[in-house]
């Protein structure tokens, strides 16, 4: 660090200050990692791999939410329009719907008929 409190850049990494914590195993282990297509700064925990934004604007999709598209889903409403519903955006839906369908089993029970005659 500079005598400044600036971060130092050391190749295509700057380690981040020290009061930044991982989102996920909250470890202190922290790197700039370039930055977002709008020009936020992204940030890499060293101990996890997991890649985020400082104070991001979008949030994960809550429980109540994706009961929501469970239910307008089996009402068989185009994904436009769950996603208009919902507040989620349609390539985060199509995700979700993908998810849902590689989840469901794929093994379907055939019975044999008596056959009268």
């Amino acid at each position: 660090m500079h005598s400044n409190g600036r971060l130092i850049n050391s190749g295509a990494s700057t380690i981040a200050n020290d009061t930044m914590n991982g989102p996920k195993c909250q470890s202190a282990q922290i790197i700039k990692y370039g930055q977002t297509h709008y020009g936020k700064p992204r940030f890499r925990c060293q101990a996890c791999g997991r890649q985020f934004v400082e104070q991001a604007s979008r949030q994960p999709v809550d429980g109540a939410t994706r009961q929501l598209i469970d239910k307008l889903l089996l009402e068989r409403l185009t994904l436009a329009a769950i996603a208009r519903v919902a507040g989620v955006s349609e390539r985060w839906l199509q995700m979700y719907v993908n998810q849902k369908f590689y989840e469901t089993p794929k093994m379907i029970e055939v019975t044999q008929k008596n056959r009268v005659g």
